[in-house]
């Protein structure tokens, strides 16, 4: 019976180590299903906070001694329990939370060693326990049941197991004078298979307890993320979405029940409410991520507009379903600052006026959406500025070019161009116009109001002229920019050397030019 038992101890020690180890795989490939979404979104973003808040959640685990998240882009982070010997490894392939064909990354699990053995060792004495215990009363059954009746035992372990099912008794209890039959056999077994089954009852009530603490773990990372997350069904109905979402729009909480139900319940936040359902059949068409900005549709219409970046992703969901996976950026700065940048870029810094390029281009657009045009072209040169700039100095005639253009802007509509072409040359487009009356207004206009005197200290005042070349799409037969410009240019130049500080349209003498002015 000793080396039975001894027999027993070392396969029952083996085998359960072997199963202890398969279990601990299996626990940790379900730990695995549980954060890989979470730890794909934190490889992707490379969020170390996101990312070690998923691996201290590995940690908790028993089963788990070291856990290692890394990205193929330069990101890893790794958590370990002190330096015990590191048992069964399994690892996940990260998938990008917005490309499942993609794969960013990978997450490492391994158990502990210790864990392993200590299992192991305790199953084991169990089973050692159990064997002798078997072993022992199965002989002395073997003595017995020459003397006793088959039947007896067995109507009185019937008669029990009835009084456990209607008495909902846990363990059948010690019968007297029936320890070592078959009876008492049986009893033990049904007793032993009662413990088994309560300890996986409590063994599962603990893996739920893990899995629930494991959600709360992630609903606090899709809540505390920084961008909007959301879910939208095929027809852009609204299914869940992170507080993170409400901050962003602005809205007031939580979304109430009705704005959920709203057919699309982007209608009431996004400006441009059709370029967002192009977004959502371009994504559920392509199949691929789908982004867009948008401006917010703000009431306050005295402040900028904020500006959204919206990313769509089409996925199936368990129901073989088409819904889309939707992200919100609030990227107001990045917008404004783009606009800021581009309004550097076409527009000249000291005077505000258009530079050449973006007076060409306003233009020619002009003439693509507006035949037949018309429009008239006024080239002006300053006179005196050169003398005000040497005498006074840089300032100063960077003081008198931005009065100047004040004042060409009071001369003219905002739907014309004004243009600042280089030193002190102007330009001024006036859009729909071609009538002699209306040129001459306006540089009439110009010229008495940039004569005007200009105050540069309180003790210094200086004057300046103006000579404007002007032309007309008609008077030059040509819709080319440049060429117009320099018809233009032409004009205006041959008022600088015929006494300056008047206008001259082309064609006309110089004579004509200034019996127009009187």
């Amino acid at each position: 019976m000793l080396l039975l038992s001894m027999i027993t101890a070392g396969v029952a020690y083996l085998y359960e180590f072997q199963h202890s180890q398969i279990e601990t795989e299996v626990t940790l490939n379900q730990l695995l299903d549980t954060v890989s979404r979470t730890a794909s979104i934190a490889a992707y973003s490379k969020n170390e906070q996101i990312a070690k808040d998923v691996l201290d959640g590995l940690l908790n685990n028993s089963v788990v001694q070291r856990a290692f998240i890394s990205s193929y882009e330069g990101f890893s982070l790794e958590r370990k329990k002190g330096k015990l010997p590191i048992g069964t490894s399994v690892f996940r392939e990260l998938i990008s939370p917005f490309d499942e064909h993609e794969v960013i990354g990978k997450i490492l699990l391994h158990s502990s060693v210790e864990y392993n053995l200590e299992k192991a060792k305790k199953s084991a004495i169990f089973s050692i326990i159990i064997s002798i215990s078997l072993i022992f009363i199965t002989t002395l059954i073997i003595l017995w049941q020459v003397s006793r009746r088959i039947s007896t035992p067995l109507s009185l372990v019937s008669g029990t197991l009835h009084a456990i099912k209607n008495t909902h008794k846990k363990y059948i209890p010690l019968l007297v004078h029936h320890e070592y039959d078959e009876l008492g056999r049986l009893r033990n077994d049904i007793n032993a298979l009662l413990d088994t089954l309560e300890i996986q009852f409590n063994a599962e009530h603990t893996l739920r307890e893990q899995v629930e603490d494991a959600e709360q773990r992630l609903r606090h990372i899709y809540n505390s993320s920084s961008a909007g997350l959301f879910l939208l069904d095929e027809y852009g109905n609204l299914l869940n979405y992170n507080s993170t979402l409400t901050s962003i729009i602005n809205s007031s909480g939580q979304l109430n029940e009705k704005a959920v139900s709203t057919p699309i319940f982007f209608k009431n936040i996004l400006s441009q409410q059709k370029s967002f359902l192009l977004l959502i059949e371009q994504a559920l068409n392509s199949g691929n991520l789908e982004s867009q900005d948008f401006p917010l549709a703000d009431t306050d219409t005295r402040s900028s507009p904020r500006w959204v970046h919206c990313l769509l992703s089409k996925i199936i969901d368990s129901n073989g379903h088409a819904i889309l996976e939707g992200v919100l950026f609030d990227v107001t700065e990045r917008i404004h600052n783009e606009e800021a940048i581009k309004h550097e870029a076409y527009h000249d810094s000291l005077t505000g006026m258009l530079r050449r390029q973006p007076a060409k281009a306003q233009f020619e657009s002009y003439i693509a959406n507006n035949l037949p045009a018309s429009a008239s072209f006024l080239l002006m040169d300053l006179d005196g500025f050169k003398q005000i700039n040497d005498t006074y100095g840089h300032l100063a005639g960077d003081k008198v070019l931005s009065i100047v253009a004040e004042r060409l802007f009071q001369c003219v509509r905002s739907s014309d161009v004004v243009c600042r072409l280089g030193g002190d040359e102007f330009l001024i487009i006036l859009v729909n116009s071609c009538d002699a009356a209306v040129k001459f207004h306006v540089a009439k206009k110009i010229l008495k109001s940039i004569q005007q005197p200009i105050s540069l200290t309180a003790s210094t005042i200086v004057a300046v002229g103006i000579s404007i070349g002007i032309t007309d799409l008609e008077l030059s037969n040509t819709l080319d920019f440049d060429m117009l410009i320099k018809d233009a240019d032409e004009a205006m130049y041959k008022i600088k050397n015929n006494g300056k500080n008047n206008f001259l349209i082309k064609g006309e003498t110089v004579e004509q030019g200034r019996s127009a002015t009187r």
